[in-house]
């Protein structure tokens, strides 16, 4: 089967909360990324509720290029509403889900394309891992217990580098406002008898702002992981 580099068309969405930062380099590379891999693009960014410089950076660079669209809430709804909305707003066959952090490189979406011949959905795993090693250690356990409740492994559940068949988003229906989105994505795939293929993918430092991601969300994330055993 021929290697795919590249397709008809292609939406990438990403959340932003105070990203002023880094939010002008992850744009530019987007722009620079999405014409290399589709003939048609778009690209929705999810403004959950910043409070910095980043609506200004974002209407700015809307004025520039029209395939960029901004959804913004006016007060922050929480991660997985901003992905949701996200989602929801993306209007073409294959979907790039990623983060507006600057820690994903979205030239890795070329080499995560090939998997979409032959699954539903193409997951990204980060290797090697930029993040404190107490972060490192809880995701471990995070993903053992993910793995447990899809029924099959999962190397890196929340890795924000995703490529979904549009079929996929029309056949799941999700709900989570906070970091359990991605494994509600998955395991809605899983009940639905879709599948997924995984690659390593880039993982950068931080370039700037701070991590959203707070301890109490570990304990949160488990839970909710709990809730989620009866979609398997």
């Amino acid at each position: 089967m021929s290697q795919l580099r590249r397709i008809p068309e292609l939406s990438a969405t990403f959340p932003v909360l105070n990203e002023q930062e880094v939010l002008p380099s992850v744009l530019e590379e987007a722009f620079e990324v999405l014409p290399a891999i589709a003939d048609r693009w778009e690209l929705v960014v999810v403004d959950d509720g910043s409070t910095d410089a980043t609506p200004d950076i974002l209407r700015e660079a809307a004025d520039k290029e029209a395939r960029l669209r901004i959804v913004t809430h006016p007060r922050p709804m929480g991660y997985g509403a901003a992905v949701r909305d996200g989602l929801a707003a993306t209007t073409l066959m294959v979907v790039l889900m990623t983060d507006g952090d600057g820690q994903f490189d979205m030239r890795d979406a070329i080499d995560l394309l090939p998997l979409l011949q032959r699954h539903h959905l193409a997951v990204g795993y980060r290797f090697p891992r930029h993040d404190p090693w107490g972060r490192r250690a809880g995701s471990k356990v995070y993903n053992a217990m993910a793995s447990w409740v899809l029924g099959r492994r999962i190397r890196d559940v929340n890795c924000s580098m995703k490529l979904i068949r549009r079929s996929v988003l029309e056949m799941v229906e999700l709900a989570s406002d906070d970091w359990l989105i991605d494994a509600e994505l998955l395991a809605a795939a899983r009940r639905a008898d879709l599948d997924w293929g995984e690659l390593p993918v880039s993982h950068r430092n931080r370039a700037g702002g701070e991590s959203k991601v707070r301890p109490a969300d570990f304990a949160r994330g488990l839970r909710g992981l709990w809730t989620l055993r009866n979609l398997r």
